[in-house]
């Protein structure tokens, strides 16, 4: 099969490349740096550079494709972070449309069920007009915060001795693991038994901000680690000096943060009847973050 993988070659993105080339699949690859040619190759793919938010190129690169998986990137520097959402969301579900792609395996988030909140709105767009597309049938991937977030957080941890964000330690978080998303994507295309559109929680695990904070602290050697709860202006403020653009700081993760606090996303999670899919525990994850923690700081 003819699969179109956007994402470059990231968190999730790499391991499902991998696993799509291995099962046999044709694979290309959009990203936007030409530096990554080289490596997109070494997977045995086939890289495609252009930017995602040119109409003509994505629908090029989805000519004659099979199957695609769709994500929006990271892109935190741009002013109206919603706006690049929302103006590749459009590039994705025209260029399906165009193409006549069948089988659509989208990246979305848990935030996406907060309609009309804040927090990742263009998410609830991308959702709809995927969904919306007739003659396709669309899996989209809700997963919660990713594991891989944590190593933003060496620096504060092996300085300050806390890991830190808008929400009290004793409330429970649901994690994934990029590799169980990329699992569940692969998994999705070799099967294609999806149907009409369709969602699936990833959940990996689930552990308060304190338990968190015991998980990797204990990996690292540092039995001290805490859990510090910011308030929304810290985090705020802390997140722009670190070059983050306000708009997407304030409302893709400050806002997050208020949603759980409040338990929106609890009330989501209980009140669901969508699958769930998730192997990885954190305590596996912490494993990895301690190879990379003691590479960073050493």
């Amino acid at each position: 099969m003819n699969i179109t993988v956007t994402g470059s070659i990231g968190n999730v993105s790499r391991p499902l490349i991998q696993t799509l080339v291995a099962s046999g699949h044709q694979v290309q690859v959009i990203s936007s740096s030409p530096d990554r040619a080289v490596e997109i190759r070494a997977l045995g793919a086939t890289p495609l550079i252009g930017a995602l938010e040119d109409e003509a190129f994505i629908l090029n690169a989805f000519q004659a494709s099979d199957a695609v998986y769709t994500m929006i990137p990271p892109h935190f520097h741009t002013p109206d972070y919603n706006r690049f959402v929302q103006n590749v969301g459009k590039n994705y579900a025209r260029a399906i449309s165009q193409a006549r792609v069948q089988y659509v395996v989208n990246l979305s988030s848990v935030g996406s069920v907060l309609a009309g909140r804040p927090p990742l709105l263009g998410y609830q767009s991308l959702e709809a007009w995927l969904s919306a597309l007739t003659d396709v049938h669309v899996l989209h991937l809700r997963p919660a915060g990713f594991y891989s977030n944590f190593y933003g957080s060496i620096s504060m941890i092996h300085h300050q001795g806390i890991l830190g964000n808008n929400v009290d330690g004793d409330v429970d978080l649901v994690m994934s693991h990029p590799d169980d998303i990329a699992e569940a994507a692969a998994e999705a295309f070799n099967t294609l038994s999806f149907q009409g559109s369709t969602a699936v929680n990833i959940i990996s695990d689930q552990k308060t901000g304190h338990e968190l904070a015991a998980v990797l602290g204990a990996s690292i050697g540092r039995p001290d680690l805490r859990w510090v709860t910011l308030s929304d202006q810290l985090l705020l403020s802390a997140l722009v000096q670190n070059g983050i653009q306000a708009d997407v700081a304030q409302h893709y993760m400050v806002d997050m943060g208020i949603a759980i606090g409040q338990g929106l996303l609890d009330d989501y999670y209980q009140n669901s009847t969508e699958q769930v899919f998730g192997r990885r525990s954190f305590s596996e994850f912490a494993t990895e973050f301690a190879k990379v923690y003691q590479t960073t700081v050493s």
